[in-house]
């Protein structure tokens, strides 16, 4: 040792220093788990700005685990709908993946900038009854603009939804969702006429033609969490509440990479221009 000119206190110092840097690591990322329980690799390596596979490696160094509740669903009797389905609006902002290969299928991601809200419901098991909440998303900035909490999965209660995000947000220029007879209504189309909107539905049996809700939806469930805790359907409704509020404003979106809520207020910045310098144009006369 003496002849390398190392000593022998070297050996010990680096893995008592990585030590207590990862000590730290960890008490970092469980703060930002303890406001974010439902977090995955990705969105904590965002929050903390880290690589992904430091927050992986650092997570299981904390021993924080998500719990994944189960899923209960309800196959109802489906009911008539009012007016013919229209076709997918959507499809013109859908882009093949390999257009050499169509068989490979379509990349949805240019439905962003559709100005379109999507639409759809899912059911809750509370209280020994089912309840449904439906919601109304808007594409660009993935906010949830309204939503509605009922005892029936109808019409009424999918429009709810809608007019509460119109109470709030202007109209946009299309309004997508499945095939269901919740959203095929003859009050659907009236709105819609009303506020120039241009109705549109997916195909049969594409699921993935409104991605963007089904996704949302099994998110939002998940970290709506056990709703055992909640006493009675007033909690129930302020704990949905709640969780909107939180999604909206404060979860990080991975595709955005901030909250919708940061996102949407962005896009309503304007981008500043580059002042031509004085000197420049001055010379410019001068010359």
């Amino acid at each position: 040792m003496a002849i390398l000119g190392v000593g022998r206190t070297r050996y010990y110092v680096a893995p008592i220093r990585l030590k207590a840097r990862d000590a730290t690591a960890v008490a970092q990322l469980r703060a930002v788990h303890d406001s974010n329980p439902y977090y995955g690799v990705e969105r904590l390596a965002i929050a903390l700005g880290w690589s992904e596979a430091r927050a992986r490696r650092i997570r299981t160094l904390a021993g924080i685990h998500i719990p994944r509740p189960s899923k209960k669903r309800r196959m109802g009797k489906p009911v008539a709908a009012e007016i013919t389905a229209p076709g997918n609006a959507l499809k013109a902002f859908a882009t093949f993946k390999d257009a050499s290969r169509p068989q490979d299928g379509q990349s949805y991601a240019g439905m962003t900038k559709a100005n379109a809200w999507v639409q759809d419901f899912t059911y809750i098991w509370f209280n020994g009854q089912w309840h449904y909440l439906a919601v109304a998303l808007e594409l660009k900035a993935r906010r949830i603009l309204g939503w509605s909490l009922g005892l029936r999965h109808s019409s009424e209660l999918t429009l709810a939804a809608v007019l509460d995000a119109l109470s709030k947000y202007p109209p946009p220029a299309i309004l997508h969702s499945d095939q269901g007879s919740e959203y095929l209504s003859y009050k659907h189309q009236e709105l819609c006429d009303r506020h120039s909107i241009t109705l549109s539905c997916s195909a049969k049996g594409s699921p993935w033609q409104n991605g963007f809700m089904e996704r949302w939806f099994g998110t939002f469930m998940h970290e709506l969490g056990l709703l055992s805790r909640f006493k009675d359907l007033a909690q129930l409704h302020e704990g949905i509440a709640l969780q909107v509020y939180y999604y909206n404003t404060n979860r990080i979106h991975t595709a955005l990479k901030m909250s919708p809520a940061a996102y949407a207020a962005r896009l309503k910045t304007p981008k500043p221009r580059w002042p031509l310098r004085r000197d420049r144009a001055f010379a410019k006369v001068r010359g």
